[in-house]
């Protein structure tokens, strides 16, 4: 399909003062957390940071960097500001994102009185006691909250000030001041968590004078032309907290004071509801979750506004900019899922884009503090590892069994390697499981992943051959050099008396069967709960019924677990659409009623229903496996048939298996 680049749209060049950025695409700070012993970023960030500025953004930002000691995470791995040895690796950084034609910016923060730590002072604007569920495995955190000094505060403001001269002096071209998502700056704006009664507190005036003082304190040490972005949330909680009237104010006054740019998102930690506002998940199928408010905020400033939130398409980025909504966008997990999509999408290559799934896999690992990965994107993280990627030395012929996306993604990686590869599918059509899961309105993510792929397949040199079956008797005809088998599973069938009444879920996706108004899901893993939400949304009354004491959380939850951020927007969608969750309580027999059950006591449970689906997991197909492992030396098995899991481990396994035949 031919599409006219989004520089012949209109993605012009941007000037704020002395700096033309060459688009409006900038890159959402990401923190590091594959850092040194003492909190320094290695060369392992350097090329993260290098690769993002290689695929066309024209500001890439070096995220969650602490001001100041009081405002350090010792159990989240954070780079500190404060730290002279931490120079070398911030001069590393700038000058590889600036080597490749970006601006380098570095992201200032203090956590204040969020992610608590027991060895030091929490600081927050008053005093209190706070509970948070860090996400980290270990429940509820309580902590005493003290309210913090003038002459702390004043302190602060000036390690802002030191920490952007330090950035200005490493070559980074800008700083973006925190001031949203929960972060000190925004709980002393919260009338929700500020309850001083000093000049810090009450009025909204009160209550922004510490950001103010920041960027003053910025400029007096950095100079009237060094660039100062403020990230903003336009909105505290869904209802609590500071709302749009109240950050249109904020706005004003961060413009009055020199700020040169405002980048609007949503949202603070220190309310639950509002998470999933941040960070948008794959429930959310719109564009753009901060654009209207954005918009507002726009038409009240006379500096460049910016949105981040839930952004993907470059079409509708490239409308809004064109109508004057937004001066610029600001891609998160847009850019993690391709790093070149600001250039693929000027030179018209909007087919060949990479899509998010908004699976919040890349923030995942940020609660357990593992490097950032990518369902979709094998190679983040890992950066380094694939600067260079020479050709292999002996071209082989390659057979693939199994067309799902661990088998399509093991193809194009083979075929790039310059292997001849045959991809063998034994039904009429790619795509695997992804074509069931992406029937659910909120999975049209996946449809368009799958249609990537298969775009990506048809446009390389590998051979299709659908309807073929991988069987002993072609791999002796077809003689490959290596078989790589990605072959899937099937479903689990427990030993549950009934349980052939059930509709397993793979048959609810794959043959729409009728069923009745009233609904009962055997399994709370991430299909159980993601089916009944389904349900609901299509006006059924949905039960969940789970044998263990938590969703998608037991200890057969695929690698590497369930992030707390899916977790919220799980639950979130649980709650907003009405669906029962029985926990503890296990299902002993099904009828043409609805199913027997016992709870944890030993209690025995009637749950009527006019249908239950039974979504209790998916057994590898080994004998498949097995049958084609005997017919060559070379061989591997990948996806769903090696341990069943999630796309990004079927995708990731793919692609290094064929990287490395």
């Amino acid at each position: 399909m031919v599409v006219p680049s989004v520089r012949a749209w209109g993605f012009s060049p941007m000037k704020v003062k002395k700096t033309t950025f060459k688009n409006r695409i900038f890159g959402s700070p990401t923190g590091m957390k594959e850092l040194t012993d003492l909190n320094h970023n290695n060369v392992k960030n350097v090329d993260f940071l290098k690769r993002r500025a290689q695929g066309g953004a024209a500001m890439v930002c070096l995220g969650d960097v602490v001001v100041h000691e009081t405002g350090c995470v010792d159990w989240s791995y954070k780079v500190k500001a404060y730290d002279v040895r931490s120079e070398a690796g911030f001069y590393d950084i700038a000058g590889a994102i600036r080597s490749q034609g970006a601006h380098a910016s570095m992201e200032l923060l203090h956590a204040g009185m969020h992610f608590h730590d027991d060895n030091r002072i929490n600081y927050g604007p008053s005093d209190m006691i706070d509970e948070f569920d860090q996400g980290d495995g270990n429940g509820i955190h309580r902590h005493q909250i003290i309210e913090m000094p003038q002459n702390v505060i004043e302190e602060v403001v000036d390690s802002y000030g030191k920490a952007a001269l330090r950035a200005k002096h490493c070559g980074f071209d800008s700083v973006l001041v925190h001031a949203g998502h929960g972060w000190l700056l925004s709980q002393f704006l919260s009338p929700v968590l500020n309850h001083r009664t000093d000049e810090f507190g009450g009025s909204l005036e009160n209550r922004a004078r510490i950001t103010m003082m920041v960027i003053d304190k910025i400029r007096e040490y950095c100079g009237p032309n060094f660039l100062i972005e403020a990230r903003i949330s336009w909105k505290e909680g869904m209802t609590e907290g500071y709302q749009l009237e109240e950050s249109i104010e904020y706005c004003k006054m961060l413009e009055e004071h020199g700020a040169d740019m405002i980048q609007v998102s949503c949202g603070s930690l220190h309310f639950h509801d509002s998470t999933v506002l941040s960070t948008p998940s794959w429930f959310d199928v719109d564009e753009g979750h901060n654009i209207r408010a954005a918009a507002e905020i726009k038409n009240h400033l006379h500096i460049p506004v910016g949105t981040v939130g839930a952004i993907t398409e470059p079409a509708v980025m490239e409308k809004w900019i064109k109508d004057g909504m937004v001066d610029y966008v600001v891609l998160a997990r847009a850019l993690i899922a391709d790093p070149d999509l600001p250039k693929k999408a000027m030179h018209g290559k909007v087919d060949e884009i990479r899509p998010c799934l908004r699976c919040i896999a890349c923030l995942t690992g940020g609660y357990y503090n593992l490097p950032l990965h990518c369902s979709v994107n094998p190679q983040i993280g890992r950066d380094s590892d694939y600067k260079f990627m020479p050709l292999p030395t002996e071209k082989k012929k390659v057979l693939i069994a199994g067309g799902g996306p661990a088998g399509m993604e093991a193809a194009i990686i083979a075929a790039d390697r310059g292997h001849e590869v045959i991809l063998c599918e034994k039904k009429g059509f790619l795509g695997g499981l992804m074509r069931i899961i992406e029937k659910e309105s909120f999975k049209k993510r996946i449809q368009s992943y799958r249609e990537y792929l298969e775009r990506t397949v048809a446009r390389k040199a590998i051979e299709v051959r659908l309807n073929t079956e991988v069987t002993p008797e072609l791999v002796e005809e077809l003689m490959p050099d290596v078989v790589i088998a990605a072959v899937g599973g099937h479903p689990i069938i427990p030993p549950i008396k009934g349980i052939e009444k059930a509709i397993q879920i793979v048959d609810f996706y794959d043959r729409e069967p009728e069923v009745g108004e009233n609904v009962l899901v055997l399994g709370g893993g991430f299909a159980g709960a993601e089916c009944a939400i389904g349900l609901a949304l299509a006006g059924k009354k949905a039960t969940i019924v789970e044998m263990s004491g938590a969703l998608a959380s037991g200890p057969n939850t695929p690698y590497p677990g369930t992030g707390a951020m899916q977790m919220d927007a799980l639950w979130t969608n649980i709650e907003k659409n009405h669906v029962e969750v029985r926990l503890n309580t296990r299902c002993m027999e099904i009828t043409d009623e609805g199913m027997i059950c016992q709870d944890k006591d030993g209690n025995q449970i009637t749950l009527k229903a006019d249908t239950v689906i039974a979504a209790t997991g998916i057994a590898p197909n080994e004998e498949t496996v097995e049958t084609l492992r005997d017919t060559i030396i070379d061989f591997a098995w990948i996806g769903d048939c090696y341990e069943p899991g999630l796309i990004r481990t079927a995708v990731r396994q793919a692609y290094d298996t064929a990287l490395n035949l």
